[in-house]
């Protein structure tokens, strides 16, 4: 019934779009990300995916004859900057749709503004579990980290490392993955070290957790740069421990130069299958364009599949946010090229995360 009064609302919407499109004004829409910092090793690139998907929309005709324009804001991958920017692309620049934030810092701090002033915020890259709560207003198609750290947890303790400490980077992100660790880990976290972001110095902290003698160490960092700098120490000091981790453990750089240090790692990523023709294109006309990717493929596919997104909703709502908020969470089976979309009650995307494991420099899939 619910989707029956949707479909007649649609039809009775998509009439009076009709009638009130009439401007070719371009319809601005706002992007919060990490465009300077240790984090844009992924904001850069997921920003390149956004900037290639509108082009190839305005190239097709943009939306109902109208062009769509980004403006890029800097979210410092935290939450005072992304607050700031918030509140710029709202209230100066007027946008009605935002993609981001990416770190799940941004977003946390731009939800609460962005529904109050119910403006949509659609993250392709924030995993922290907080985020499901957030708001009627708030979607992602980036899977929620409850599954990522639930997943690592269990198979931990399946294998028998029932003793691991944890070494996590300060940020929403790290605190939530951890928390979640730690909630679905059946045996004991002996040893539980915090670091703030920009730390370089691990040796102190390697030291009292290899003095613990767990059985492993589940390492979680919101940057690439953070977990170059632990695998170097690690290395240095030549610890020996199985290591459990996020998603840089596959990280170009880190396969390049620490291969030594993360082999064996165990880690989740979100299922993603690059083969799939739309995927495969996409990706083809990515580095056709900006050259090799150096960054996991999966965030630049999320990205680039925002604004197709918000083009579809716009094409049947036009900018009416309470409108396009329904259409996102009547999105079911929508094929895109980060996978099979569908958006749950939550705002949250039904994507699977699988396990995988660095063996000879290489990410596999554990069965």
């Amino acid at each position: 019934m619910k989707r029956i009064i949707f479909a007649i609302l649609l039809i009775t919407l998509m009439g009076c779009a009709q009638e009130v499109e009439e401007t070719t004004e371009p319809i601005t829409i706002g992007f919060i990300g990490p465009l300077s910092g240790g984090a844009t090793f992924f904001g850069v690139p997921m920003k390149q995916a956004i900037e290639m998907s509108v082009e190839e929309i305005n190239a097709e005709g943009g939306v109902n004859g109208r062009s769509i324009e980004v403006v890029f804001e800097n979210g410092e991958c935290e939450g005072k900057a992304a607050t700031s920017a918030t509140q710029k692309l709202i209230n100066v620049d007027g946008v009605k749709l935002i993609i981001g934030g990416l770190c799940s810092g941004e977003t946390l701090a731009a939800a609460p503004i962005a529904e109050e002033n119910q403006v949509i915020l659609f993250s392709p890259g924030s995993g922290s579990p907080d985020i499901t709560q957030a708001g009627d207003f708030i979607f992602r198609n980036f899977p929620s980290d409850a599954s990522s750290a639930s997943k690592v947890a269990q198979y931990a303790y399946d294998v028998g490392d029932t003793k691991v400490a944890l070494l996590r980077e300060n940020t929403d992100y790290t605190s939530a993955l951890s928390r979640v660790f730690t909630e679905n880990f059946d045996g004991e976290i002996v040893l539980d070290e915090a670091f703030i972001q920009d730390t370089t110095d691990f040796r102190s902290q390697l030291t009292k957790i290899e003095g613990k003698n767990p059985d492993g160490v589940y390492i979680a960092t919101s940057s690439e740069t953070s977990m170059v700098a632990i695998l170097q120490q690690i290395g240095e000091l030549g610890v020996d421990l199985q290591i459990y981790t996020n998603e840089f453990a596959s990280s170009e750089i880190v396969l390049g130069e620490y291969a030594e240090q993360i082999e064996g790692a165990v880690f989740a990523e979100p299922k993603f299958d690059e083969a799939l023709p739309k995927t495969a294109a996409m990706l083809a006309a990515f580095r056709e364009r900006y050259g090799e990717i150096t960054f996991i493929p999966f965030y630049i596919a999320t990205a680039y599949d925002v604004p197709k997104i918000f083009a579809d909703a716009l094409s049947v709502c036009g900018e009416d946010t309470p409108c396009i908020r329904d259409f996102l969470y009547e999105i079911e089976n929508r094929q895109g090229t980060a996978g099979m979309l569908t958006i749950d009650e939550n705002g949250d995307p039904a994507f699977e995360y699988v396990i995988k494991k660095i063996e000879n420099a290489q990410s596999v899939v554990l069965s």
